[in-house]
């Protein structure tokens, strides 16, 4: 039995539902012991939340984020903090925890560099008595120190969203553009070998960029940044594809994005593993387009599910069904025990739940005015703006316009006449006037 990390015990905000779990071939969703991330709030109302993914078992993966939680919890930041101080606290976390998961293997360490020492200086009668052993021994050693995970931190604090990422794991901010249009924004930057940045930093090192991309390969992992996994760093020299590089290829540092200011548009944040939007990818067989299906499957159950607790992992079950039923008529073997991590933070999404529901939605109110050249006011109407809510769902390299209804209750009517508000006497009286005078323009009639 696995002792329960102390996160579990961290006070919930209950304005988030997950799901999370290795996704098993045979259909099982694993257990709670399965659960790589944290959604708390703190007494003067910050919200941390954390997804990780894990690399080669779940043991480094639970230390990492245990630890990520204690050092921005204890303390937890204070109302007073700056943003930079904010961002700054977010990066130091992500070092601080590095140095701590390299100090917790140093015996591991140690013990390698003396075991790799042996082999090289054992006779051959030493060789055939103990070399099996060692061996055995290293691999276990590999095991361990090739533990890691990719994590993804969002962070709220005085009303605004900061997030940190090391790896592939994404954070996507769902919000309501001025057409109350749903658009999906990925706030991370995926760190992998099909990123031009980090290519270029992976080239400055001395590396051959082009056979990695080929390979899609950087040691044992496919992420250029990670935290953990103490082979691909400290020991990456035994590496051939990686070993020319002048420094460690694979780095701890994260992306800070923020501050985000949480205004009324900000409809949900999801935090999500790199396994489930693959999945999509792999389904839909696009690439662009997974971050709005993903948003599309989440709006879809906020109106289906009455339970919101519910919406993470109905998400999940619907794509892993998609996902099996791909493998299935294509005659594919999924890979096994995949984790997968679903976080959804909702902050005003209101999904409608009876046909009157447009009425219980936020509305404005305005007072649009029409003005003439003399600056005298010729019209005034004071009327209430009902939205439905996010209609249509777009990415943010896209731009669709969607309608509103003024007066929703009003009966429709196809043929009904606009009474006209505008006197045009004065424009009539001019142009009878440039007629008799002969200096009317040949293009009025």
């Amino acid at each position: 039995m696995i002792a329960r990390p102390w996160t579990d015990d961290l006070p919930k905000c209950r304005n988030t539902c997950v799901a999370s779990y290795f996704s098993q071939v045979g259909g099982s969703s694993g257990s709670s012991e399965d659960y790589l991330c944290f959604y708390c709030q703190t007494e003067d109302n910050s919200c941390l939340y954390g997804v990780f993914e894990p690399h080669n078992g779940m043991e480094a993966a639970r230390f990492i984020m245990q630890r990520v939680a204690a050092e921005l919890l204890l303390p937890p930041p204070s109302i007073s903090n700056t943003d930079d101080e904010i961002r700054e606290r977010l990066r130091n976390a992500f070092l601080s925890v590095e140095k701590a998961y390299t100090e917790n293997y140093d015996g591991m360490i140690a013990e390698r560099t003396s075991l790799q020492y042996q082999l090289q200086t054992l006779n051959e009668t030493q060789i055939s008595q103990n070399c099996d052993n060692i061996l055995h021994r290293l691999k276990e050693i590999d095991q361990h120190l090739s533990g890691g995970a990719t994590v993804v931190l969002a962070l709220v604090h005085n009303n605004k969203l900061f997030v940190a990422n090391v790896g592939e794991t994404r954070a996507l901010l769902c919000k309501t553009d001025d057409n109350s249009v749903l658009r999906v924004v990925q706030l991370t930057v995926d760190h992998s070998l099909n990123n031009e940045d980090e290519l270029l930093r992976l080239s400055q090192l001395g590396l051959d960029v082009n056979k990695l991309r080929n390979v899609q390969y950087l040691g044992n992992q496919t992420g250029t940044r990670c935290l953990g996994n103490y082979l691909v760093k400290g020991l990456y020299k035994a590496f051939p594809s990686i070993s020319s590089a002048a420094a460690e290829p694979v780095v701890a540092a994260p992306e800070i994005h923020g501050p985000i200011d949480l205004d009324q548009s900000c409809r949900f944040l999801v935090l999500v593993s790199a396994g489930v939007y693959r999945r999509i990818q792999e389904v839909r067989g696009s690439y662009e387009e997974a971050n709005k299906q993903l948003a599309q499957k989440i709006v879809e159950n906020f109106r289906k599910q009455s339970d919101f607790r519910r919406v993470s992992q109905s998400v999940l079950e619907e794509i892993e069904d998609e996902f099996m039923s791909y493998c299935v008529q294509n005659n594919l073997t999924p890979k096994p025990n995949t984790h997968i991590t679903l976080l959804i933070r909702n902050f005003n999404f209101l999904p409608p739940v009876s046909n009157d529901s447009c009425q219980k939605n936020q509305s404005v109110r305005f007072n649009p005015i029409v003005q003439a050249k003399s600056n005298t006011m010729i019209h005034e109407i004071d009327s209430e703006l009902s939205s439905n809510d996010c209609e249509s769902i777009v990415d943010t390299n896209r731009s669709i316009e969607s309608t509103s209804d003024i007066y929703p209750n009003r009966p429709y009517e196809k043929d009904r006449r606009i009474k006209g508000y505008v006197d045009f006497s004065c424009y009539y009286e001019n142009v009878a006037k440039a007629r008799k005078n002969g200096t009317l323009p040949s293009f009025i009639k």
